[in-house]
């Protein structure tokens, strides 16, 4: 555990400028993204930097999202109101005793 830790921990006296706000900090991070590296002083700017976007309401996805053809929604509302009907959010189990 030590080691996760201490993942984010600053080098003494080390700064860095964060990509998105321009805040220097010394306890900023990088994120490895398609070969590039990027630096961050908080998760906030990280997802406004990084996170895709739902197609239909425009928000960040920061969590598993949905993915169509290289277009991206938050959730199945969001999917079906573009047109595409094949996602749900959450699938109910089936009651014991029902046939199929």
């Amino acid at each position: 555990m030590e080691t996760e830790k201490n993942q984010f921990a600053a080098e003494t006296g080390k700064l860095a400028k964060c990509e998105v706000c321009g805040n220097t900090y010394d306890k900023c991070f990088e994120v490895r993204k398609n070969g590039e590296t990027h630096v961050f002083d908080s998760f906030e700017c990280a997802i406004h930097a990084l996170a895709p976007t739902c197609t239909h309401c425009g928000c960040r996805i920061i969590g598993h999202g949905m993915e169509m053809n290289g277009v991206f929604f938050c959730c199945a509302h969001c999917a079906e109101q573009y047109g595409i009907h094949e996602f749900e959010d959450r699938v109910e189990p089936e009651e014991e005793g029902s046939s199929a």
